[in-house]
């Protein structure tokens, strides 16, 4: 109990930190999706500490605090993109070459992962508790978001795009946090033996997420800009990534 009230504590500083930062720096107006996810996360943690507090009162039904807690987890689970978003258009500018062949391709990309995550969540229908839906949303749209983040890394460093440490240390913290909640959250659902340890894990994998994110966001990195000497190299990039969406399209509407 002591050590839950601990990192319960020491998110909700780091989520402070992190929202002052963005805040002194005026890093809200270049990373403005990341911003509105990092203010969600203070707001909702605070009320799901609130709810915990107000919980303990006699006077108070013991299920407040589930239903607050798997409530607000669950919408964050949605607004998540926001920091995946995030990740992308820094990544791929929107005037660059790669964003104007990317942004088609990878659209349809990312609308056929959610398309798989609501279809594998549709599986689970007959769950009746909140705590079982939400671990069933949480497995399928956490391994969904995690394989877009990374997919968005692994695309920039084959693409040869260089990150600064803004974006290289939310993208890669969140990514891993990601795929830590996704395993818990699959492992907390296929056995109760594993559930001691993953009411600790998950959310320290989270302060941990977050303290990188204090770090990354201590002085102001953006990636640095794509030289305009890689014209030639992205215009060819963009006729290759072109061919292979044409491919696609081909194979899957003949």
């Amino acid at each position: 109990m002591i050590l839950s009230f601990a990192i319960c504590i020491m998110a909700l500083a780091l989520e402070l930190g992190a929202v002052l930062l963005l805040l002194r720096k005026s890093l809200w107006r270049e990373y403005p999706f990341f911003s509105a996810y990092a203010v969600w996360l203070l707001a909702a943690n605070s009320a799901i500490f609130a709810a915990d507090v107000w919980s303990r009162s006699p006077d108070v039904s013991p299920g407040l605090y589930p239903s607050v807690y798997w409530h607000i987890d669950s919408i964050d689970i949605v607004l998540r993109l926001l920091v995946i978003w995030e990740v992308f258009r820094q990544t791929f500018p929107r005037k660059s070459g790669l964003n104007r062949s990317f942004s088609k391709g990878l659209g349809i990309v990312a609308l056929a992962l959610l398309t798989f995550a609501c279809a594998t969540l549709w599986g689970y229908q007959n769950y009746t508790s909140l705590r079982s839906i939400h671990l069933a949303l949480d497995r399928s749209f956490g391994f969904v978001q995690a394989i877009m983040i990374l997919g968005t890394l692994a695309m920039a460093r084959y693409y040869g795009v260089r990150y600064g440490r803004n974006i290289r240390g939310i993208a890669i913290a969140f990514g891993g946090w990601a795929s830590i909640s996704t395993a818990n959250s699959a492992m907390v659902d296929l056995t109760n033996s594993f559930r001691p340890f993953g009411d600790y894990l998950r959310p320290l994998s989270f302060v941990l997420m977050l303290a990188c994110w204090i770090w990354a966001l201590w002085v102001y990195a953006p990636n640095p800009p794509i030289p305009e000497s890689e014209g030639e190299d992205l215009a060819r990039w963009a006729e290759e990534w072109n061919r292979t969406v044409s491919a696609a399209r081909t194979m899957i509407r003949p």
